[in-house]
């Protein structure tokens, strides 16, 4: 591993650290994460959530500037869209815990970010063809269970993990890439997909399919129980647990594309 690699990943998991440590500088961003998602104080502690911080000129005097421009945090004249617009903070980190980037929600509304042209969430310039999130916390539950759960978002997969479907990652979005499909082909012959129920997801599990379906992977498609749009909607239901969420899961048999 090269300096400059190793370098970066120091850098960034310092970032990690501290963007987690500054969560108890923001009520707004504890109370939607612990409150509105349901995620504990130890799950928080766990995946090393965060609340970007708001001083650039005072984050640079502990992360080196030149990488955090480098790796789209910061732009070259000192601001940044995760200090104004996206500072709720997920770790981004490999298969083996290194930190490798960020991804950032806002908390705006669907018409205030409508009116700004914001997306949801914003990410550094880590590569997400490459990257799996949660993959450092369930790589050993997916090699024992010899099947990985795929859902879409970081929220799904914290859910499944805390509801016993430990063996499960997120693809952050709806792409599933070669790289992704080499990388679980590691750990396991058996990959259920279970993304959002939304045109997204339903023409991405088509894409899998008919990319994927005659590599040497067991590729199984599953619905999100009908009235629901994803995982973590299900879960929020009281009374749903891991054993009525598998057993509400519809197959699905996607059409050749």
């Amino acid at each position: 591993m090269s300096v400059e690699t190793v370098d970066k990943t120091k850098e960034l998991n310092k970032l990690v650290e501290i963007c987690h440590a500054n969560i108890k500088n923001s009520r707004e961003v504890a109370t939607y994460l612990i409150k509105e998602r349901g995620i504990s104080v130890a799950e928080v502690k766990k995946y090393k959530l965060g609340f970007f911080p708001q001083n650039i000129n005072m984050l640079t005097k502990h992360v080196n500037k030149t990488i955090l421009e480098e790796e789209k945090i910061i732009d070259f004249f000192g601001g940044s869209k995760f200090a104004t617009t996206h500072g709720v903070i997920f770790p981004i980190h490999d298969e083996y815990g290194n930190a490798v980037g960020i991804s950032g929600r806002t908390l705006l509304d669907n018409n205030q970010r409508s009116l700004l042209s914001l997306a949801k969430y914003k990410g550094s310039s880590f590569k997400k063809s490459r990257i799996l999130y949660g993959l450092n916390h369930s790589r050993g539950h997916i090699l024992k269970a010899r099947n990985c759960y795929v859902v879409e978002g970081n929220i799904d997969f914290i859910t499944l993990s805390r509801h016993g479907l430990k063996n499960s990652v997120a693809i952050c979005g709806t792409a599933f890439s070669k790289h992704h499909f080499i990388k679980l082909s590691r750990y396991t012959d058996k990959i259920t997909f279970i993304l959002d129920r939304d045109d997204g997801g339903i023409k991405s599990m088509e894409r899998i399919y008919s990319r994927y379906s005659n590599k040497g992977i067991k590729l199984r498609f599953m619905l999100i129980p009908k009235g629901y749009k994803d995982a973590d909607e299900y879960f929020a239901v009281e009374g749903h647990d891991k054993e009525s969420f598998l057993k509400d899961l519809e197959t699905y048999i996607p059409n050749w594309s």
